[in-house]
């Protein structure tokens, strides 16, 4: 057997480039030797290239919150087998407290409400920088939704966020009441937000954001609009807010909170999940970008829930802000067709479209309680992220 570090270096490179990135974590360890390799800067970008193919499946950052708040673990499930993966424990940023509002190249958005501070995070080298404040980052009586996503004609990274004095109801704090947000843009390397003014709409802040066609997208509150106006998008190029068509008879879209439409990529194209009963699900894909007659119903998912989730709840769980935000909803999809759903915060299910049939995933090491957020691992530091490679 010949000892892999008798190849050529090139070799060495491309095949390291296809290990998953928990597996890339841990060669290395191996040795001084691959540890410099693991680190070399076209490994990095051959990495990332071949995890971002057709061929692979994301890798899931789960974010535990239960015994333990603001554990981060690393998920990969094998493309042909998604009860085949491997978990791995990544470390936490040095902040008390998060969520995470986004993902993008491999880099997580994240917020801390009750300070109002924002930061950017790489799970996988822990690489990790605080945005700047704005004006609105001031009070805790703002409530903020944040966008990120990369501008490729320009090779630059922004930072959108919507600010809007929250509402009280009954003594609670609401957003989604009150005056329209004001929206603000960060370019990533500047030192200061730049202001788009006040808009007319209010995006809810949700993992399940998604970038399309170089905009990205949220669902919209239904409190101050019609119903038909649930999506919209940001082009990061014009900096724009713009309407997004919507399937002219998804059942979610009338007469049901925003809570029941979540978004999701299929196949490169806008995706809508309308959570029609407990656990139920039509999926609807824009097969052409912006053409509301390519909406396709592709899903329709029947409820099933695994039976170890009918067991009574860990009472010290239901204090916990993701049993507050518990619910069922679409993931992302894989690579071999399937649809991964998340029940509860508490395990992940495959649903098999071809035969409708569901498969529980228990992979050694997960969590149990978490939120997954399916994400483009890489070990690009931030020198990187700033210049955009």
């Amino acid at each position: 057997m010949i000892a892999m570090e008798s190849l050529p270096r090139e070799i060495m490179l491309n095949i390291l480039s296809k290990l998953p990135t928990p597996s890339l974590l841990n060669a290395k360890l191996v040795s001084r030797s691959w540890k410099n390799l693991a680190e070399d800067p076209i490994l990095i970008d051959l990495h990332f290239t071949h995890m971002a193919s057709n061929n692979t499946n994301p890798c899931l950052i789960l974010h535990g919150d239960h015994p333990i708040q603001n554990q981060l673990y690393a998920l990969y499930l094998y493309p042909h087998n998604n009860n085949v993966g491997l978990v791995k424990s990544i470390s936490s940023p040095p902040v008390p407290d998060f969520n995470v509002a986004a993902s993008c190249n491999g880099w997580l958005c994240l917020s801390n409400s009750s300070k109002n501070t924002f930061h950017l995070y790489n799970p996988f080298n822990s690489d990790f920088m605080e945005l700047p404040k704005s004006a609105h980052d001031q009070s805790s009586d703002f409530c903020t939704v944040l966008g990120f996503g990369f501008q490729a004609e320009t090779k630059e990274y922004k930072i959108l966020k919507l600010s809007r004095v929250s509402g009280n109801v009954r003594g609670h704090r609401i957003c989604g009441y009150g005056p329209p947000p004001n929206a603000e843009i960060l370019t990533l390397g500047s030192l200061t937000w730049r202001s788009l003014g006040q808009i007319n709409y209010d995006p809810v802040q949700s993992a399940s954001q998604v970038m399309v066609n170089g905009r990205l997208h949220w669902v919209n509150w239904p409190l101050r609009h019609h119903h038909n106006h649930r999506l919209i998008s940001f082009d990061l190029s014009e900096e724009k807010f713009r309407l997004v068509p919507c399937p002219n008879s998804a059942a979610g879209f009338e007469g049901h909170g925003y809570h029941r439409i979540k978004l999701v990529t299929r196949e490169g194209c806008l995706s809508v999940v309308s959570n029609i009963n407990y656990g139920s699900f039509e999926i609807w894909v824009m097969k052409e970008y912006g053409v509301r007659q390519s909406w396709r119903k592709e899903f329709n998912i029947s409820s099933e829930i695994p039976r170890e989730l009918e067991e009574e709840v860990d009472p010290a769980f239901k204090i916990s802000r993701l049993y507050r935000r518990s619910f069922t909803r679409v993931v992302c999809s894989m690579k071999n067709g399937e649809i991964l759903l998340q029940y509860k915060c508490r395990t992940l299910v495959a649903y098999d479209p071809r035969h409708g049939t569901f498969t529980n995933i228990k992979i050694p090491g997960m969590p149990n309680m978490f939120e997954a957020v399916a994400h483009a691992g890489n070990l690009n530091g931030i020198d990187r992220l700033l210049t955009g490679l």
